[in-house]
């Protein structure tokens, strides 16, 4: 079984590369999208799917709102790459359109779960589906986004989950501190874009812990519950199932 997806070609100057950059916070996908980009004659080549230029378009509309963002630029790559998005009906001359296509893949069926001493004593978890083939930098993305959190801080995935204390000694640790050229905790700590999900949860219950933001340390454990076939034309990752509110990441600060 074999699905077919539209990807879409077209050039950006470097400072809209940067600006992208800037967004990836927002959606995982976009690091991607960078990650493949290729420098032509001056210029950024991106390659993407419509549903990455989707992606692309809601973080720029969203950034474009903050205080500190430059606005004017971002709108103006919003409108160009919004442009190009109607190449799925009629072509442009600026852009190439081809089919690609991949074999059908598997799908991972993670729970997360909000540790205790951080979800107060309630019961917060969320059941994620997403493709074995797909980075722990995006897994950690989604894992976020579904805890409705920004995406701002560092992260990573250790092999034992400790309830209250950080162990100090794990055999796995994926830190995206290797990536972004920080000094690991451990010096046997791999990066986390590019360690594919399959290979860190490598069988079925197994569990790791999930740290985000060194500061507030917020905790999950993730629990690798089943693996099922890739349905075609299905769109991840995506949440299953939602148990519990989560928290607000950053509470209102009261008045003294």
């Amino acid at each position: 079984m074999i699905m077919q997806e539209t990807i879409i070609s077209f050039l950006i100057t470097k400072e809209e590369a940067d600006l992208l950059e800037r967004v990836i916070y927002l959606e995982p996908s976009i690091d991607e999208v960078l990650d493949n980009a290729k420098q032509e004659k001056g210029l950024v080549r991106l390659k993407l799917t419509y549903d990455d230029l989707k992606d692309c378009l809601e973080a720029l509309s969203f950034e474009a709102i903050q205080n500190d963002a430059p606005k004017e630029e971002l709108l103006a790559l919003y409108v160009k790459m919004q442009g190009y998005g109607k190449l799925k009906e009629l072509m442009g001359r600026h852009g190439k359109v081809k089919k690609t296509v991949s074999k059908k893949g598997t799908v991972f069926i993670l729970e997360v779960r909000m540790l205790p001493h951080f979800s107060k004593g309630k019961k917060v978890v969320r059941t994620i589906a997403i493709s074995g083939k797909k980075s722990l930098y995006q897994f950690a993305g989604a894992i976020i986004k579904s805890f409705n959190f920004f995406f701002d801080h560092c992260f990573a995935f250790y092999s034992e989950v400790d309830e209250q204390h950080l162990k100090m000694e794990h055999k796995e640790i994926y830190e995206l501190f290797v990536d972004i050229g920080e000094e690991p905790t451990a010096p046997h700590a791999k990066g986390v874009k590019n360690v594919k999900v399959e290979e860190a949860f490598s069988e079925i219950g197994k569990t790791m812990l999930f740290r985000f933001d060194y500061g507030d340390d917020w905790r999950f454990a993730v629990e690798l519950k089943k693996v099922r076939a890739m349905v075609p034309g299905e769109k991840l990752p995506v949440v299953e199932k939602m148990v519990g509110k989560a928290p607000l990441q950053y509470p209102p600060v009261k008045d003294s």
